[in-house]
């Protein structure tokens, strides 16, 4: 998603993402397929654990909460963009297949992880379900695939846990 000036960062979330993703594609044309790989919290009481990948089988948004009389603009919310069925490409090289869910934020409100949870989510990340969602409006086919860096329901603190996992996360992706 490139790099802050201002801030000195690698840009990280939802806005970055969705921009570099429209930008990448106008710039060189509809791709065959777009694939957001990177690193991301799991779930344990959903099978995962350190350094295991995930490919998407669907993407969702769980911060974006969108309530409407008619339940259509709670849906818009979420998203629910979904992957193309690559199970037996996952089962062949090993990888776990899961619902990814994307906000802008490092932490879990309890809000936030009764959402993730009620949805079916066995990663949450910060870029996915943008790329996703750019991708379902420019009709380009899309999936996600991402290493654990941090248990949400491991009971340890999310950033130090990233850190000391990212490097092994990133070889393992």
């Amino acid at each position: 998603c490139g790099h802050d000036k201002r801030f000195g960062v690698n840009n990280v979330a939802t806005t970055a993402a969705a921009v570099a993703a429209y930008a990448a594609v106008a710039a060189f044309g509809a791709p065959d397929l777009v694939i957001s790989a990177g690193t991301a919290g799991a779930f344990a009481q959903r099978g995962a654990a350190l350094n295991d990948v995930f490919l998407s089988s669907k993407c969702i948004f769980h911060s974006r909460r969108i309530p409407g009389e008619d339940g259509e603009l709670e849906e818009y919310g979420f998203g629910h963009i979904r992957s193309p069925n690559l199970s037996a490409l996952a089962a062949a090289v090993g990888l776990k297949v899961g619902v990814v869910s994307t906000s802008d934020s490092l932490d879990c409100t309890p809000t936030d992880l009764a959402l993730l949870l009620g949805e079916g989510a066995s990663v949450k990340e910060m870029e996915a379900a943008s790329v996703a969602w750019v991708c379902q409006q420019l009709r380009v086919p899309f999936f996600a695939l991402k290493a654990v860096t941090d248990l949400v329901d491991g009971g340890e603190a999310t950033r130090e846990e990233f850190e000391r996992n990212l490097a092994a996360a990133a070889a393992e992706l």
